[in-house]
C-alpha cells in the first residue's frame, strides 16, 4: 500500500517523515521517441503500461511518461538538422496539437494514478533540439550531443534563437498542463551537453542556464512543487554545482555518476528536498542486486541522508525489463526502516 498522500507531500516540502517515500518510473513504448502524430497506437501502449505498472507496484508518487511527445514538432522547418532551415522555425500556437494532445494524455494518466502526488515531464529546450539531430533507431543518444555541438559551433546565434523559441513553447506546455490537468507539478529534465566544446562553465552560463531559467520560471509561476531532474541517463555526467541557482523545489540527479550522494547533494542545494539514490542502469545494484543487497542499500541511503526532505528513487527511468520485485524490495525496506 502506498503511503498517505499527506505524508508523501511532507517529504516533498522538506519535513521529517516517519517513512521515506519511494517511487520509480519507466517507459512503456518500445521507443520513447516514437512520434504519436505518426504512430498514434503508442498512446494506448502508454496508458495501458501505466495501468499495469501502478497496479503492480505500490509507489508513493507518480512520475508519468509522455512517450509519444518526445519529438518537438519544429513548425515551419523541414529539417531541424539544417541551420538554414532552422531559421524558418515558428512558435507553436497555444492550441497546437502537440501541446493539447499532451494535456489530453496527462488527463487520462491522472485518472489512472488517482490520488498519488503526480509529476509530469517537461524537457529542456537543449534536450529537445539535440534529440532532433539524430536518428534514434540507428544512433546512440549521446551522439546527439556531438551533433548539437557541431551545430552550435557553426552558428551559435541561430542555435540560441531556436532555443529561445522552444523555451517559450515549453512555457505554453506548462501553462496548458496547469489549466487542463490535476498534476501536482513538473519534473523538469535538463542535462549538460556531453561534448567538451560546450561542456564548460562559459557555455553553461551564457546559453544553457539562461534558457533553462526561462522554462523553470514559468514552471514556478504555475506550480508550487516541482522537481529538477539533472539527467545522467546513459552515463551522462553533469557538474552538479553549476545547477545550484536553478529554482525548482526538489532535486534529482545521478548520485553515482556525478559522485554526489543524497546527503551531500542536499547540502549543496541549500537543504532542498532530494530524490534518488539508485543507479538506474542495467549495471546498477537496483537491476542486478539480491534482495539483501538492495535492502541494505536502502538502509545505507537513509543513514546517509536522513528522513527530512528525502525521497528514494532512481537517477532516471528504470529499465523496461527490471523485475518489479526489485522495486518492491526498496519500498519494503523503506517502510521497515
Amino acid at each position: 500500500m502506498s503511503l498517505p498522500r499527506e505524508e508523501v507531500l511532507k517529504a516533498f516540502h522538506n519535513q521529517e517523515v516517519e517513512h521515506v517515500p519511494v517511487s520509480f518510473w519507466r517507459h512503456f513504448a518500445e521507443s520513447e521517441f516514437t512520434d504519436a502524430s505518426q504512430e498514434p497506437a503508442v498512446l494506448d501502449i502508454n496508458l495501458q503500461g501505466h495501468r499495469d505498472y501502478y497496479q503492480a507496484v505500490d509507489v508513493d508518487f507518480a512520475k508519468t511518461m509522455l512517450d509519444g511527445y518526445f519529438p518537438y514538432p519544429f513548425r515551419g522547418v523541414e529539417n531541424p538538422r539544417d541551420l538554414d532551415d532552422l531559421a524558418n522555425l515558428v512558435p507553436l500556437e497555444e492550441d497546437d496539437p502537440w501541446i493539447q494532445d499532451q494535456v489530453a494524455l496527462a488527463k487520462e494518466q491522472n485518472q489512472i494514478v488517482g490520488d498519488l502526488p503526480t509529476f509530469i515531464t517537461v524537457f529542456s529546450p537543449l534536450i529537445l533540439l539535440k534529440w532532433a539531430q539524430i536518428d534514434h533507431t540507428k544512433e546512440s543518444i549521446l551522439t546527439s550531443d556531438v551533433k548539437f555541438a557541431d551545430l552550435y559551433e557553426k552558428n551559435p546565434e541561430r542555435v540560441e534563437q531556436v532555443l529561445q523559441v522552444i523555451a517559450a513553447d515549453q512555457g505554453k506546455v506548462v501553462r496548458a498542463l496547469k489549466k487542463g490537468t490535476e498534476v501536482d507539478g513538473i519534473y523538469y529534465s535538463t542535462q549538460s551537453i556531453q561534448d567538451p566544446r560546450e561542456d564548460n562553465l562559459e557555455f553553461f552560463k551564457k546559453v544553457m542556464e539562461l534558457i533553462d531559467l526561462i522554462v523553470q520560471e514559468e514552471i514556478n509561476r504555475n506550480f508550487d512543487l516541482n522537481i529538477l531532474h539533472v539527467c545522467g541517463f546513459a552515463g551522462a555526467y553533469n557538474h552538479l554545482e553549476w545547477f545550484t541557482n536553478y529554482p525548482l523545489q526538489v532535486i534529482n540527479w545521478a548520485t553515482l555518476t556525478d559522485g554526489v550522494p543524497l546527503g551531500e547533494g542536499k547540502k549543496l542545494f541549500g537543504d532542498r528536498p532530494v530524490l534518488g539514490g539508485f543507479d538506474n542502469s542495467i549495471k546498477g545494484l537496483l537491476y542486478t542486486g539480491t534482495k539483501e543487497e538492495i535492502q541494505q542499500n536502502v538502509r545505507d541511503l537513509i543513514d546517509e541522508a536522513g528522513k527530512k526532505g528525502v525521497i528514494l528513487g532512481a537517477d532516471c527511468t528504470v529499465p523496461r525489463d527490471i523485475p518489479y520485485d526489485h522495486l518492491r524490495w526498496v519500498i519494503e525496506a523503506a517502510r521497515d526502516y
